[in-house]
């Protein structure tokens, strides 16, 4: 085995892994880490200006490709800083490899004044991480990434962590490199899979419920061919958006909360969930009516029936799980004619509700869908457009809609887009955010403009956090604390040498069409006041 420091085995780990791209700042406890990765052509290094900036950066990255994004954090503050991302990847399955560094190993734990010292740096990022390794030397480090590595493939593709203390990277030692490897998912078990086709091809109105597992398992085309094998309706979560074209004939949507479609649930008499988690928003607070018998498809074994008791849970990877069930019926096609017709009211009936109820809501989303390609990325904050959008915009391609649901950060969009960008840099992608989130992450418009990811952000701009100033009206009668004095987005956007743009939403359609053409990093301010998204009854 050959002698190399604990930072060569970082980078060369990274190489065998096939892992091509990180994010970070340089720092105190990474310097010597950084020296090395500089010294090679293999591995890209995109400098950020905030941590994290580099965790979303990831995550788009990773929800693009369903690869692993990769980080590096110094210690202390700026491992502190990627908190967040690290989070939010945790909570909506994003697979993320953190390789942090720790103070000297010596003192760890002692409160002696180091620089950058934590009390317990390492737990903190314990429990957010799915998995975590603090090396005891520069020989631990490749076979420390390449378990990480196995964990978000094997399991819930959630974030691991490999801690280093700082001495280790200039540390010597022999140090077996570990190759790249496609390791086994669950299949689930072939007696259940075989009850669970037999009860959807019996079932007279069957639906399938598709949350973010069949995206980032790579399960859409198997779950439309199952769809349309049983003739079932398809119900998305956000993070399932995508999973099936939204112009398909089957596909209701995200829209599980509406009254019309809660109604078809109640009529439903047998479903299958796949890759879901039956969250608190996507079920209105698990009130929705889920039909009695109901199958799960889930790659965690925890997740069939935690929030809705299962005739069925199988533990298997969403597409290997589809896979399963498309041979187990045997070449069964089934028809609902009857029942897809009364999935396409519910569906058409939400819709023309809300185009008569919020029209300027409705039309907003309909020039930003009109105006992009299929193909476009879209990437939205946790704001109140973004909440009209993981309903209202339509998305008819896999790994084009990017939402932080489940933790719900503001300043998420803008990172995670740029992240996107750089490794789909031949799709246009678009940011939308609001007035207060995109202030959250804006600095890496220096990132942006210095590297030349050429995103398009939109700012939806009421001078305010808008969505809790509703609230605040609605349950106090006047709001706190959420009115903004907000820079020019324009001439804020030209002061980093990107195109500053100004929209009304009659002309945000044209406008974004025109900023796609520029090539260049672009900030369109659209001066508006939106409401929360409406529910049917």
């Amino acid at each position: 085995m050959p002698l190399m420091t604990g930072s060569d085995a970082v980078i060369q780990s990274l190489i065998a892994e096939e892992i091509d791209l990180v994010f970070g700042i340089p720092g105190y406890h990474t310097e010597h880490l950084y020296g090395r990765l500089m010294q090679q052509n293999k591995v890209r290094h995109i400098l950020v200006r905030h941590e994290q900036g580099a965790g979303f950066m990831a995550i788009g990255a990773a929800r693009v490709t369903g690869r692993a994004g990769t980080i590096f954090s110094t210690a202390g503050p700026g491992a502190l800083n990627g908190a967040t991302p690290m989070g939010e990847a945790y909570g909506d399955s994003v697979p993320l490899l953190n390789i942090m560094a720790e103070d000297m190993s010596q003192y760890l734990y002692q409160d002696r004044g180091i620089v950058h010292e934590s009390q317990d740096q390492f737990g903190v990022f314990s429990r957010l991480s799915q998995w975590s390794k603090q090396v005891s030397g520069p020989a631990e480090i490749p076979a420390a990434i390449h378990e990480g590595l196995r964990r978000t493939q094997v399991n819930r593709p959630r974030p691991v962590v490999v801690e280093i203390p700082v001495d280790f990277f200039t540390d010597e030692a022999e140090v077996e490199i570990l190759r790249a490897e496609t390791h086994d998912r669950p299949a689930g078990d072939p007696a259940d899979i075989q009850r669970a086709a037999r009860i959807l091809a019996e079932a007279e109105r069957p639906l399938i419920w598709a949350g973010g597992g069949t995206i980032s398992s790579g399960a859409w085309a198997e779950l439309q061919s199952l769809a349309e094998r049983l003739d079932a309706p398809v119900i998305t979560t956000s993070s399932g958006k995508g999973s099936i074209p939204e112009d398909h004939p089957l596909s209701v949507g995200n829209l599980a909360n509406q009254g019309p479609v809660k109604r078809l649930m109640s009529e439903s008499d047998a479903m299958l969930a796949v890759g879901a988690r039956f969250g608190y928003l996507p079920t209105a607070k698990w009130s929705i009516p889920i039909p009695e018998r109901l199958i799960h498809v889930d790659i965690d074994p925890t997740q069939p029936g935690k929030n809705f008791p299962v005739e069925i849970g199988i533990h298997a990877d969403a597409r290997l799980g589809l896979l399963g069930l498309i041979d187990a019926l045997d070449g069964a096609e089934c028809e609902h004619g009857e029942w897809v017709s009364a999935a396409q009211s519910a569906h058409k009936s939400v819709w023309d509700e809300m185009e008569r109820r919020a029209p300027v809501e409705m039309a907003i989303q309909r020039a930003v869908r009109q105006a992009l390609p299929d193909e476009t990325i879209i990437a939205a904050d946790p704001h109140l457009l973004g909440y009209w959008g993981r309903s209202f915009i339509p998305v008819n391609q896999p790994r084009t809609w990017l939402y932080d649901l489940a933790f719900g950060t503001l300043g998420y969009a803008f990172p995670v887009a740029l992240g996107a960008k750089l490794v789909a840099p031949d799709k246009p992608v678009v940011a939308l955010t609001g007035d207060g989130g995109f202030l959250f992450t804006s600095q890496e418009l220096a990132t942006a403009v210095q590297l030349g990811i050429n995103v398009v952000t939109v700012i939806f701009n009421d001078n305010a956090y808008g969505a809790i100033k509703e609230d605040f009206l609605r349950d106090f009668g006047r709001a706190y604390e959420v009115d903004l004095v907000n820079p020019d987005f324009v001439k804020y956007a030209e002061s980093f040498g990107a195109v500053g743009l100004r929209a009304s939403p009659e002309q945000l359609g044209e406008t974004l069409k025109h900023a796609l053409t520029l090539e260049r990093p672009c900030l369109i301010d659209v001066p508006v006041t939106l409401q929360r998204p409406l529910v049917m009854s």
